[in-house]
């Protein structure tokens, strides 16, 4: 069985001459260490016959896979990868339309469409015909220089042969007819992979996306302001409501040189402390101040008030303030 090849390297593997059980292990094994950890359930019990190539592609691992009806199951515990490095996939039906499951969505991938699969969580592709599919292995890290908020494209079939994917979907098909004789090196090639991905899902990486993202990130400071006294006001719950990803909601306030619950935090804080000088306010205890201002745990509420203005809550209200 071969080990799993660096980036730069190309390989293949045929189940050709191979028995059923030792063709599958194999497969399995490789795909543990390529891309997922997987179960296999092949339709036609008597016969397994596949094959893939492999080719690096800069940063990027391209893989060419041709298999049998059979139902793939990515069985890795969810937020791993197992062996396999953590990527975002591009799965690109070529032959035969791919069921898919994933976060709950259940959606089908017919040919010359394409979908972005997340490899540390888990999914399932049932395929009833035999079929040929590329799959591209990208490092988020990567993927995010071209698309800000890959999360947000998961699990949603894009057509690689209409509109802007339609140049996407000429490389990829390009690529596999002779990525050797190609007029670019690999790693340039990778750049337009990615330049055309961004153009394919609509998140080009330009000026207009620029101030998007300032716009999101007004509106996340925004909601903090207006809402940081319910306590369950999350990161996970804005991003959401907001129809972005929490990872990305993090990227966004990064940008602006906060987190969320920096900015959570901090306005809490000087709400309560305008509470706590307010005469209005003088028959509320700290823990009910703390309460009214989101903080559930009175002595997370202290600590952190002292930590923000050097004196104790009660300090404050005894008019023992820091005076500007």
């Amino acid at each position: 069985m071969p080990k799993p090849s660096p980036p730069t390297e190309d390989a293949s593997w045929t189940s050709a001459g191979l028995g059923r059980r030792e063709a599958l292990k194999e497969w399995r094994e490789w795909a543990a260490s390529t891309i997922a950890p997987i179960e296999v359930t092949v339709f036609d019990a008597d016969s397994f016959a596949a094959r893939w190539v492999s080719h690096g592609v800069g940063q990027l691992r391209m893989l060419q896979l041709h298999a049998p009806a059979q139902r793939v199951v990515h069985t890795g515990r969810e937020g791993s990868s197992g062996r396999a490095a953590p990527s975002i996939q591009l799965v690109y039906a070529r032959r035969g339309a791919i069921k898919t499951l994933m976060g709950g969505k259940r959606f089908v991938v017919e040919p010359g469409q394409f979908v972005l699969l997340d490899n540390t969580r888990f999914y399932q592709m049932e395929m009833d015909t035999e079929h040929e599919a590329l799959d591209l292995m990208m490092p988020q890290g990567w993927l995010e220089r071209y698309l800000p908020d890959p999360e947000a494209l998961l699990a949603r079939a894009i057509s690689a042969s209409e509109g802007w994917g339609a140049p996407l979907g000429a490389l990829l098909e390009a690529m596999i007819a002779g990525l050797d004789d190609a007029p670019l090196p690999r790693p340039l090639i990778a750049e337009q992979i990615g330049n055309l991905l961004g153009l394919a899902t609509g998140f080009p990486d330009t000026g207009e996306n620029t101030r998007h993202r300032g716009q999101l990130a007004r509106q996340i400071l925004r909601r903090i302001e207006s809402d940081y006294a319910e306590p369950d006001l999350s990161p996970e719950r804005v991003a959401e409501d907001c129809g972005i990803s929490k990872r990305y909601l993090q990227t966004l306030l990064a940008g602006s040189g906060t987190s969320f619950v920096q900015e959570l935090n901090a306005t809490r804080l000087d709400r309560a402390s305008d509470m706590l000088s307010d005469r209005r306010a003088a028959g509320l205890s700290v823990a009910e101040i703390a309460f009214r201002n989101g903080f559930l745990d009175a002595g997370y509420f202290a600590r952190l008030f002292r930590k923000r203005f050097g004196i104790t809550p009660r300090e404050w209200r005894a008019g023992h303030a820091p005076q500007s």
